[in-house]
C-alpha cells in the first residue's frame, strides 16, 4: 500500500512538470500555424531583406564614331533681301465657317484640327532701307498655300477690336481649315510685291527628324 502511494506521488511530481511543457508546445504550435495563416494571406510582420549578388562586370561597350561634321549651306552667309520675314502661326476662337474653335486661342501652335481657323501673322522688313513694310507703302503681300489657294493680308494690331492700344502692328491671314483637308504637313509662302515693282517670297524653313519635322501640322 506504500509502495502504491509513492508510485502515485513520483506520476504526479512528472505530470506537473509535463504539463506546462504541454502547454507552451502548443501555444508555439499555434502561434507558428497562425503566422503561416497571415504569411498565406499577404500579411506578415516579417520585412524581407533585398538581396544581393556579385556578377561578372559587362564587358566594355564598342567605341562609337563620332557624327560627321555638319557643313553649313552656302546660301546662309550670303546677303538676306531685299526683304525680312518674321512669321508665326496661331490657333484662333474667332467665328468661323465650320463651328470649330481652339481651346485656348492666340496662342502659337505648329498644330491644327481640321476645321479650325488658322492665323498667319508676320511682318516683313526692308533690308535696303532697314524699315517695316506697312500699308502706307503701296505694297501687296499674301499667303500662298500647298494646294495652290492665295490669301490677301491685312495690316492690323494684334488682338483686332480687343486689343491694348500699345500693341503691335502686323501683317495677318486667316484661313479656315476644311474639315475634308488632307492630314499631315502644310508648307506656305509668304509674297511680297512693293510699289516699285520688288518681289520677294518666303517659306520657313524646316528642321527635319527621321519622323517628323516642324512644319505645320493637320491632324483630325
Amino acid at each position: 500500500m506504500v509502495q502504491r502511494t509513492k508510485i502515485r506521488s513520483v506520476i504526479r511530481v512528472i505530470l506537473s512538470g509535463l504539463i506546462p511543457l504541454l502547454v507552451t508546445a502548443c501555444a508555439s504550435s499555434v502561434g507558428m500555424q497562425s503566422e503561416q495563416q497571415k504569411q498565406s494571406a499577404g500579411e506578415t510582420s516579417i520585412t524581407p531583406l533585398l538581396g544581393a549578388q556579385k556578377i561578372a562586370p559587362a564587358p566594355p561597350k564598342p567605341a562609337v564614331p563620332p557624327p560627321p561634321a555638319r557643313t553649313t549651306p552656302a546660301f546662309y552667309y550670303e546677303p538676306v533681301g531685299p526683304f525680312f520675314f518674321y512669321a508665326e502661326t496661331l490657333a484662333s476662337n474667332g467665328p468661323n465657317k465650320y463651328g470649330v474653335i481652339s481651346t485656348v486661342p492666340c496662342v502659337q501652335s505648329g498644330v491644327f484640327k481640321r476645321g479650325m481657323k488658322l492665323v498667319f501673322r508676320y511682318e516683313i522688313l526692308d533690308t535696303s532701307t532697314g524699315k517695316r513694310i506697312t500699308d502706307k507703302d503701296g505694297a501687296t503681300t499674301k499667303i500662298r498655300l500647298q494646294h495652290g489657294e492665295e490669301l490677301a493680308a491685312r495690316w492690323t494690331i494684334r488682338g483686332s477690336v480687343n486689343a491694348l492700344p500699345d500693341s503691335a502692328w502686323m501683317w495677318v491671314v486667316t484661313w479656315d481649315i476644311p474639315p475634308d483637308y488632307p492630314v499631315g504637313s502644310l508648307d506656305y509662302t509668304i509674297m511680297v510685291t512693293t510699289k516699285d515693282g520688288r518681289t520677294g517670297t518666303f517659306t520657313p524653313p524646316i528642321q527635319k527628324t527621321a519622323t517628323a519635322d516642324t512644319r505645320v501640322r493637320i491632324i483630325e
